[in-house]
């Protein structure tokens, strides 16, 4: 000590300066180096806590997803509930895809400490089976015979093979036969545990929180200690619900919620900012213009249907109406993941040749259409085009969108139906296109009967040779086309925008592709907001 203070004494302040400023770059020098050497041999992990709040434009009406629709509902029930495919230890296909024998994993339990066991499954079979259930799972598990044949054993006897029932076990949500084995199917709906649910997915329910009015402001859930599962990290999991979409979006912008989602293309964006990240996932999602023939003798003309479609300007319709956001489509047949858009053949001099080869009088069409902004700019859009092609009129008829169901579809009371269909599987179009399906709740919107069409889309519903399904779809696209009963355009992803505290987000699903909005939270056991570093 005493050297080194008779040497700083003998130093002149030029020297001394020089010293001070060497000490500190090797001291910096140093830190960096330990600093390099930390995030070598250390990262970053997720670990449990922390709260994420995700705004809902909506109301939870029953949390039971055996008897709602509502998308809220879907969303809530997608995180307390368990599908049945999520509970299962393993499975077996018998008798050419007639038996299916499932087999549960051991000890599972409900949120309230309940056993989970074959006895829940078979109810809720039984109770999705009962019409008086109303469950939007009915038309999937109509015919399907239930057996229990042990506490952890279920088999299930179909009428006729099913490619896709497997993917039926995994839409397939299991309710507690303790809670509703008592209450008559017609009665459900009533019941307390519609709101505070018990069930087996990874959050439980905690607490709900609603106005003097009713409005309920916000639904909490927490993790369900009995999760057969990954527990998830996200310790506080809160829905906050807003009457409109700009209440919405400004709570977002305050950051009082952290993400939202949609299914409607916002006219209402977010600026681009390193404080929100935007999600675009693919769904088997595709909206077109459906022809009803028997509404307008026009349309029964081959011609006139195939100009429509050439007087289609798909780009246009991308860019103005989306900002290119979406994939554009010509056929019932696609890949949501591909990435590539077919805009087909936009010729409206071709359309007009057409038109004037049929020799029709002034031809007037009603295009109806969901009073929903994209809708409405496409339908304006589509008149324009039509119209300049030669078609002498169209109106569009601008409806509620419950009205579109109830007063159009239900009816079919309508002669161009501008409207969105959602596949549960992309490769079984039977309920869209098959020709038993003309009348509600069928959905084949076009009312469209081709005999060809309905072998193949049977045939790819029976098939066990699941390579021989592309080969089926190409000849059902073409064998569809060729006929032109409707207007295909465009696929719509889903929306999820979240702030960049939540990590962990991504979709486990058909090639990164949900059916279903609810399906982004498969993987909502890896999500996180807090996190430490470790050593590797």
């Amino acid at each position: 000590m005493h050297f080194i203070k008779t040497l700083l004494r003998a130093l002149n302040a030029k020297e001394l300066k020089a010293l001070i400023v060497a000490f500190a770059l090797f001291s910096v020098a140093g830190v960096a180096r330990i600093a390099v050497a930390v995030a070598e041999h250390s990262e970053f992990v997720p670990v449990a806590g922390g709260s994420y709040r995700e705004g809902v434009v909506g109301q939870p009406v029953a949390i039971n997803p055996l008897i709602s629709n509502n998308a809220t509902d879907q969303d809530i029930g997608a995180l307390v509930y368990s599908t049945l495919y999520k509970l299962l230890a393993n499975y077996s296909v018998e008798e050419g895809g007639r038996v299916f024998t499932v087999n549960l994993k051991e000890n599972l339990k409900w949120s309230d400490g309940s056993p989970l066991t074959s006895d829940d499954v078979v109810f809720t079979v039984h109770t999705v089976e009962d019409p008086n259930t109303r469950s939007p799972f009915f038309k999937n598990w109509q015919g399907v015979v239930a057996e229990r044949i042990s506490e952890l054993q279920v088999r299930f006897s179909l009428p006729v093979p099913y490619t896709f029932f497997l993917e039926n076990v995994k839409r397939f949500p299991i309710i507690p036969k303790h809670i509703f084995g008592n209450i008559p199917p017609a009665n459900i709906s009533l019941s307390s545990y519609n709101l505070s649910p018990v069930g087996s997915g990874p959050y439980r329910f905690d607490i709900f929180n609603q106005r003097k009015d009713g409005f309920i402001t916000e639904y909490r859930i927490i993790p369900n200690e009995f999760y057969a599962g990954k527990k998830p990290f996200i310790k506080n999991f809160s829905f906050l619900f807003f009457e409109n979409e700009e209440n919405l979006l400004n709570a977002f912008r305050l950051r009082e919620i952290n993400g939202f989602g949609s299914t409607v293309p916002s006219k209402n964006t977010l600026p681009a900012s390193s404080q929100v990240i935007t999600e675009r996932i693919p769904m088997f999602r595709y909206y077109a213009v459906f022809f009803n023939q028997n509404n307008n003798p026009v349309l029964k003309n081959s011609d006139v249907r195939k100009a429509l479609l050439l007087a289609t300007p798909r780009e246009r319709i991308a860019n103005e109406v989306f900002g290119g956001d979406i994939l554009s489509i010509t056929g019932p047949v696609f890949s949501s993941s591909a990435g590539e858009n077919d805009f087909g053949t936009y010729d409206p001099e071709a359309a007009r040749g057409l038109i004037e080869k049929a020799k029709l009088d002034p031809i007037t069409l009603n295009l109806t259409t969901p009073n929903i902004d994209f809708m409405q700019k496409t339908a304006n859009i589509l008149k324009q085009a039509w119209e300049d092609a030669g078609i002498g009129t169209v109106n569009v008829v601008s409806m509620d969108p419950k009205d579109t169901l109830n007063m159009a579809i239900k009816t079919n009371n309508y002669e161009a139906l501008l409207f969105g269909n959602i596949l549960e599987n992309k490769s079984d179009l039977y309920p869209f296109w098959h020709s038993s399906q003309r009348m509600y709740p069928g959905l084949n919107l076009s009312l469209y009967q081709n005999s060809k069409a309905d072998t193949i889309m049977e045939n790819i519903r029976q098939t066990m040779d699941v390579e021989t399904i592309p080969d089926m779809l190409d000849a059902l696209n073409t064998t569809i086309k060729k006929d032109s009963p409707a207007d295909f355009l465009y696929l719509v992803p889903y929306v999820y925008v979240h702030s960049p505290d939540m990590q962990g987000f991504s979709i486990h699903g058909d090639g990164g592709v949900i059916a279903n909005p609810a399906e982004r939270f498969d993987n909502v056991t890896e999500w996180f907001v807090t996190s430490a570093r470790v050593l590797k």
